[in-house]
């Protein structure tokens, strides 16, 4: 395993730690009663903290030469994402039912269309370790935006900081003439659905809404 990604969980494990501080307040604090809290917050919940467990652990496996374990592990995500997807679909229809939100739904979309593309295309190339890995790393990008997302004045700072990620990253791939590609793959879809977002933003509400009840049959 390359050096410079045997000690990525603790990039992972420092997300973690802001997506807890991020949903202290609405979901993490609550413990150990979790008051109005439902089953699918807690589903939601449990298949993120399970994600990341799993960010965590796959490159200590490596690291420490548990390869059939963590094949036996990468398996296993076959089965927890669909369901984590499924759980933020749900949830993002739970707020959308509560109050309409067309940014909010438009930020969502691209979100989860950012994890299902990275997810694909880790599972993709999970015979070549260093496309895996960097596929891999990206992953948590949805969640970081997520976070940041949270901070009412800077609406597109998650998706600003994501951007500078990739390209940093790219970029020191690129001058170390190391696997820089997975990078650029990623750095030209992350800005084609950022693109397709402020378009659809910029574009009025009526193509919104019109989005907006086909997704939620109203």
């Amino acid at each position: 395993m390359e050096k410079v990604y045997r000690n990525i969980s603790y990039l992972f494990v420092a997300v973690l730690f802001l997506v807890f501080l991020a949903f202290y307040k609405t979901y993490f604090g609550l413990f150990p009663t979790f008051t109005g809290t439902t089953t699918l917050v807690h589903l939601h919940a449990m298949t993120i903290l399970l994600w990341f467990a799993m960010l965590i652990g796959q490159p200590i496996l490596l690291r420490t030469k548990h390869i059939a374990l963590h094949r036996l592990v990468g398996k296993a995500s076959y089965g927890l994402v669909p369901v984590l997807i499924v759980c933020l679909l749900l949830m993002a229809r739970q707020h959308q039912m509560r109050a309409q939100d067309l940014i909010l739904f438009v930020y969502n979309g691209f979100d989860i269309s950012l994890f299902v593309l990275f997810y694909t295309l880790a599972i993709t190339y999970r015979h070549r370790l260093a496309y895996h890995a960097r596929f891999m790393v990206l992953t948590i990008l949805p969640f970081l935006g997520a976070t940041i997302g949270r901070i009412p004045s800077f609406p597109l700072s998650g998706a600003l900081l994501g951007l500078l990620i990739i390209l940093g990253l790219l970029l020191y791939e690129r001058f170390t003439r190391k696997v820089y590609k997975p990078y650029l793959i990623s750095l030209a879809a992350f800005i084609g659905l950022l693109l397709l977002c402020v378009s659809l933003l910029s574009s009025g509400t009526e193509l919104l809404k019109m989005l907006w009840n086909w997704c939620f049959g109203r």
